[in-house]
C-alpha cells in the first residue's frame, strides 16, 4: 500500500481525535453531552475501520526491510508521524467549525429523533449547507485565554503530551523493533499492547475527567467556566500536536527498548 494512503489513514484516525473536544464544546452548549458524544462514536468507527489497514501493511514494509527488499522503514514511519501532526493541526483549526456543525446536528435531531433520518439529513443538500454555515476561523482570543486568570491545568496538558506520544508511536516503536530484533517479531509486536495500555491509562484516567468535569460544569453553569472549557480544548488540541511531535524522537529509542523486553522476556 502506498505510504500516502497510510499517512491518510494514519491522519484521519487523529484527526477525529482531535475533533473530539469540539463535541465538548457543543455539547456543553446543546446541554445535551451524552448525545453529542454518542454522534461523534458514529465517526470514531470510521476512523478506526480506516486503522485497521495499517497494522499489516506496516508489517509487511517490515518483512520488506527485513529482506532487504526496502532501505526506507524509518523515513516512511517518520513521514507517517509527520501526517499525524499535520491532522491534529487541521483539526485544531477545524475545531470551531466542528462544534457548530454538531449543534446544529442536534437541533436536527430534536426535529427528527431517528439516526437514520439525522444521517439522511446530514448527507443532503440541506445538511451540506450546515456545512458551509458552519464554518468559522479560530478566534485570537480563544489564545489570550492563557495569559487571563483562568487557572490552567498545566499538569494535565502535560499528561496529554506523553499519553498522545505513547499512543502515536506505541505501534510503530513496537514494529519498528522488528528490525533489531528479527527473530522475535512477533513478541515485539504484541508489546505494543502495553505501550498503548499505558498510553491510555494516562489519557482516560487523568485527562479526560478533568476535561469532563470541565464541560459539566459549563453545561450546568455552575460557574462561569465557557471561558475555562475554551482555554482547555485549546490546551488539550496543542498538547495533542505536541505530543505528536515528540513521537518523532520516541520512534527509535522506543522500537529499541521494545526489542531489549522482548529479549529478556522468560520463556
Amino acid at each position: 500500500m502506498s505510504i500516502l494512503l497510510l499517512c491518510f489513514f494514519l491522519g484521519v484516525t487523529h484527526l477525529v481525535s482531535t475533533l473530539s473536544y469540539g463535541v465538548r464544546i457543543a455539547g456543553a452548549r446543546t446541554g445535551k453531552i451524552a448525545f453529542c458524544l454518542s454522534l461523534f462514536n458514529l465517526l470514531v468507527l470510521v476512523s478506526r475501520s480506516a486503522n485497521t489497514l495499517l497494522t499489516p501493511s506496516l508489517s509487511k514494509r517490515v518483512e520488506s526491510q527485513l529482506h532487504g527488499e526496502t532501505t526506507t522503514l524509518e523515513s516512511d514511519f517518520h513521514w507517517l508521524i509527520i501526517s499525524t501532526s499535520v491532522a491534529t493541526l487541521l483539526g485544531l483549526l477545524a475545531i470551531p467549525s466542528f462544534q457548530r456543525y454538531v449543534s446544529s446536528m442536534v437541533s436536527s435531531f430534536d426535529r427528527f429523533p431517528s439516526v437514520g433520518k439525522l444521517v439522511v439529513r446530514a448527507m443532503s443538500p440541506k445538511g451540506w449547507s450546515y456545512i458551509r454555515t458552519s464554518i468559522a476561523v479560530p478566534s485570537i482570543r480563544n489564545f489570550s485565554y492563557f495569559k487571563s486568570g483562568v487557572r490552567l491545568p498545566w499538569n494535565v496538558f502535560l499528561l496529554n503530551v506523553g499519553g498522545t506520544a505513547l499512543l502515536t508511536t506505541g505501534v510503530l516503536s513496537s514494529l519498528y523493533a522488528g528490525v533489531f530484533a528479527p527473530e522475535l517479531r512477533m513478541t515485539t509486536g504484541q508489546l505494543s499492547a502495553v505501550v498503548n495500555f499505558i498510553g491510555t491509562i494516562l489519557l482516560f484516567a487523568f485527562v479526560d475527567p478533568y476535561l469532563s468535569y470541565v464541560t459539566d460544569s459549563t453545561a450546568t453553569g455552575k460557574e462561569s467556566s465557557d471561558m475555562r472549557l475554551r482555554a482547555a480544548v485549546v490546551g488539550m488540541a496543542a498538547s495533542r500536536l505536541l505530543g505528536t511531535v515528540l513521537s518523532h524522537f520516541l520512534l527509535i529509542p522506543g522500537a529499541k527498548m521494545i526489542a531489549w523486553v522482548a529479549h529478556v522476556i522468560p520463556d
